[in-house]
């Protein structure tokens, strides 16, 4: 059966503008603000709705209050789809549509703190801003190596996005599984109350989860890792 969480109340705050210009000493206070702000409340202070869900994830999930360690340990791991990269460091959870430009400009900023060991990402595929986002996504997702495509989608999609031409990109039909899961990853994005990608979910050493929607500089990236779990 599908299974659906409709969030009914986050707090849900805007991310604060950041001028790297403005020198370290900005970036340090505005990324502490930054966290601060984007932080949802420890008991996720949300009321949801459980609905058409499966009697294996009733089992796990309390009928009317959800936990951020509920959410982080017992429902995000098991009812999204989503490929990881790295084994190190805090994760972060990427929503992200496979023809969106900020997204793969996200990914280039993460790419680097995977590599050093300091970050864990797990992508999650959404496919809704253009006709062939699913097939993408699908290519993605239905690989028998789900990480090595997205890397190499990475690697190719920019010259993509500039010449308008998508016809190199890797793309497969979806299976009713994959759209499935498609469909599951945008529910729970618009559930955190994200309406575009890329969308960042974290959560910080105090137990709390944060939230970024949109795009952030490898900088400001690298300056949240040491408040998150």
């Amino acid at each position: 059966m599908r299974a659906a969480l409709v969030v009914r109340k986050l707090l849900m705050i805007p991310p604060t503008s950041n001028d790297e210009a403005q020198g370290d000493n900005h970036m340090r206070h505005s990324v502490e603000k930054m966290a601060a702000k984007w932080v949802v409340s420890g008991m996720l202070g949300c009321t949801i709705a459980l609905v058409g869900i499966s009697s294996a994830m009733a089992q796990t999930v309390p009928p009317k209050k959800l936990t951020a360690g509920i959410l982080w340990n017992q429902i995000l791991p098991y009812h999204i789809t989503y490929i990881q990269e790295g084994h190190h460091g805090p994760i972060i959870y990427d929503f992200q549509d496979p023809n969106c430009p900020y997204c793969h400009v996200m990914y280039a900023h993460e790419a680097p703190l995977i590599k050093a060991g300091k970050l864990t990402v797990r992508y999650v595929p959404v496919a809704f801003l253009t006709p062939q986002s699913p097939a993408e996504a699908a290519a993605w997702l239905q690989s028998p190596h789900p990480l090595a495509v997205l890397k190499h989608f990475e690697g190719i999609v920019g010259t993509a996005l500039r010449s308008g031409s998508y016809r190199h990109l890797p793309k497969s039909k979806p299976t009713a599984k994959t759209s499935e899961e498609l469909k599951r990853n945008l529910e729970m994005m618009g559930a955190m109350g994200f309406e575009g990608t890329p969308a960042i979910l974290y959560r910080v050493k105090s137990g709390q989860l944060g939230r970024i929607p949109g795009m952030i500089s490898e900088k400001q990236l690298a300056k949240l890792l040491p408040l998150l779990q």
